[in-house]
């Protein structure tokens, strides 16, 4: 089977498992959280699987992201720490941790298999089109669904994501218009 045909049956079979786990399956216990940005750039990464690492818009989305989701990630080590005392969450409390389990590191694996095997290859050096469209779809969607920017719930939470975002985006956009 081509290489062609396989990552892209992944990265559709994961959209469809991960948008039935957020949107059905945990609807009562995420709530609100369905869509905090996490698990919008899950979504974003499954387009950039579906389509074979090959459109620079998503790619973008995922590079930018990618410092994002390793401090986001950190967050997991305290959700996996009080997984157990969370009486709350009786009813679907095993699809709860497969879902934390593949929020995050399936991004993080992506996100380091396109810097180490060579960021250029995914994402057109100084293209501000492409660019600035993956800016903006993934700060819009942020800004529209993410609560905690929003409203600033869990403020201090909310402000050190966007913190994080906003430095990984001027980061690399710097290193991008200036390779």
């Amino acid at each position: 089977m081509s290489n062609n045909i396989v990552l892209p049956s992944i990265g559709i079979v994961f959209f469809i498992f991960r948008f039935w786990l957020s949107t059905f399956k945990l609807k009562d216990e995420l709530q609100f959280r369905r869509f905090y940005v996490s698990r919008l750039v899950n979504y974003f990464f499954c387009f950039s699987i579906i389509f074979n690492l090959e459109n620079p818009i998503f790619n973008v989305i995922l590079a930018v992201c990618f410092p994002a989701m390793i401090f986001t990630s950190t967050w997991d080590v305290n959700f996996y720490r009080h997984f157990k005392g969370r009486d709350y969450w009786k009813k679907n409390k095993g699809w709860l941790l497969v879902e934390r389990i593949t929020m995050h590191p399936p991004i993080l694996i992506a996100g380091l298999y396109i810097y180490i095997t060579g960021i250029w290859n995914y994402v057109p050096p100084r293209d501000l089109v492409v660019f600035a469209i993956g800016i903006l779809i993934v700060y819009s969607s942020s800004y529209l669904l993410d609560i905690r920017l929003i409203k600033r719930y869990e403020w201090p939470n909310g402000r050190n994501l966007l913190l994080v975002m906003l430095i990984s985006t001027l980061g690399f956009s710097m290193y991008y218009i200036f390779y």
